[in-house]
């Protein structure tokens, strides 16, 4: 762990880094003060006093370690290291190493289809929770809580630490009474972890391309940040506002497949309460003098308008232009001064995120709109649609789904040579077809023919004034192509 993040932060880039980095921490120390409680004989350490060696091996154990479990790239020909996304997210959020593995072997287990018990599990597999110890005088309570509180299902046993992890977590996030001392204390342990771990697995989802679990860890998160779950009203975020009737009430008209597992549609539920009279809102949420109140609150509910207009620019990438607008009443003890929303573009079909990032809107700038410019693949066939999904970091059930259709998107035509040139088969051309000594010179000692790209636009660089726009890839001698238009001119001038 230590290792991976001293590569994340640029420090270790190599084993030979690595071991001078080992010379300089305690554990080094340690060694040479005591070698045979770290595993060195006294041959060993007679051959080797400094430990150079040993500190050699500790470094390459790690490397490939970190390397199987994809947090670094390690090369043992040349022993360069290399961060991933993986790594750097566990770094960030301080994920160990174990819980990593863990997280890859059951993703992997779960990349067609993932429910939100499944993800739970996942997350309660962590590591970082393996020092919950299940006792037997507990299993009673830990019964009853999970009958009485736990809207998801419980995927392991109680009677392991997983299992009772996920049961004291729905507990928590549904403010259930637990009356045992020991369930209270690993109660605070679980909830001072769970939304760390949460958040980490939400970003290694989103940045692997897995946009069903990416939202779904990221609303679990805000729900154990928040303690309401995101199929309940986000109305629950003024509870010391509002009254209880009021969450009763819209809950009620939830849209569900199944409990805790289904589609719910309660930000719109709530937003549509903006289109009645407030005497309307009173009578629908039984709270018959309070409907203005509860217009005002739900005006605090940050939502974004989002337009989209799509460009092709060739064959297999689109262009989106998408212009946000943040629309709602700020309000700086709720709102602070800035709200997060994380933006990513989704298929459907392949249940993948083609882009992501996040948005930052400030109160000194509200209600300003900003416009984003994003630059997505496109497959064959072209699929109907894509989705634009933009989610609130931290309001539970803040959400809008934004389909962009395909429909009127000509891309056929962008595969003609009008659009670009095809590189044809042709003989190089030496550099004597320059036909100055002065010139020929140059490139002598460099090459003896012209590349395929170079050889194909000579005649009209060298020969004639005809305007040439070229995009080729790096190393392809574009540099060249630039010289001979050069060269042309100080010959016709």
């Amino acid at each position: 762990d230590h290792l991976n993040a001293e590569v994340v932060a640029g420090t270790v880039t190599n084993i030979r880094e690595a071991v001078e980095w080992i010379r300089y921490t305690y554990l080094h120390v340690r060694m040479c003060k005591n070698p045979l409680a770290y595993g060195v004989s006294s041959v060993q350490h007679e051959s080797d006093p400094t430990l150079r060696k040993r500190s050699e091996e500790l470094a390459i154990e790690a490397a490939k370690l970190l390397d199987e479990r994809k947090m670094v790239r390690f090369n043992p020909e040349s022993g360069n290291l290399a961060v991933t996304n993986m790594g750097r997210v566990a770094s960030h959020f301080y994920i160990r190493n174990q819980s990593v593995a863990t997280f890859n072997e059951m993703m992997e287990q779960k990349r067609d289809y993932a429910t939100d018990a499944d993800l739970l599990h996942i997350m309660c597999c962590a590591d970082e929770f393996e020092n919950l110890r299940v006792r037997p005088e507990e299993l009673d309570e830990v019964d009853k809580i999970k009958k009485e509180s736990c809207p998801l299902e419980t995927l392991a046993p109680v009677e392991e630490f997983s299992g009772k992890c996920s049961v004291l977590l729905q507990a928590y996030i549904s403010k259930a009474r637990v009356t045992s001392f020991t369930l209270i204390s690993d109660t605070n342990y679980i909830a001072s972890n769970a939304g760390r771990v949460a958040r980490a697995l939400f970003e290694m989802s989103l940045k692997g391309g897995n946009a069903p679990a990416a939202l779904k860890f990221l609303r679990l998160a805000k729900s154990i940040d928040n303690r309401f779950w995101w199929f309940q009203t986000p109305l629950r975020a003024f509870e010391n506002e509002l009254k209880k009737n009021v969450f009763v009430a819209l809950e009620d008209h939830r849209t569900a497949k199944g409990r805790g597992g289904g589609q719910y549609t309660t930000f719109e539920r709530a937003l549509s309460l903006l289109e009645m009279d407030p005497d309307e809102v009173g009578q629908l949420c039984h709270c018959f003098r309070d409907g203005k109140l509860i217009k005002k609150h739900v005006r605090y509910l940050p939502k974004v308008d989002v337009s989209v207009s799509v460009q092709p620019i060739t064959k297999s990438t689109l262009r989106f232009r998408i212009d946000l607008s943040p629309n709602w009443t700020w309000s700086p003890r709720y709102h602070g001064g800035a709200e997060g929303f994380w933006l990513w573009v989704e298929d459907s079909e392949n249940r993948r995120t083609y882009h992501s990032e996040y948005v930052l809107f400030s109160r000194r700038n509200h209600p300003e709109d900003k416009a984003l410019e994003v630059i997505v693949p496109l497959f064959d066939p072209m699929p109907s649609q894509y989705y634009i999904r933009i989610v609130s970091d931290s309001w539970v059930g803040c959400e809008s789904l934004i389909p962009v259709s395909f429909q009127h998107v000509l891309v056929n035509g962008l595969g003609s040579p009008t659009f670009f040139t095809n590189l044809f088969d042709l003989t190089p051309l030496p550099v004597q077809a320059l036909n100055d000594t002065r010139y020929e010179q140059l490139y002598e000692n460099r090459f003896e023919v012209f590349n395929p790209i170079q050889t194909q636009l000579f005649h009209i660089l060298y020969h004639t004034d005809t305007p040439v726009l070229l995009g080729a890839p790096t190393g392809s001698g574009k540099t060249t192509v630039a010289e001979l238009a050069l060269l042309r001119m100080k010959k016709q001038n």
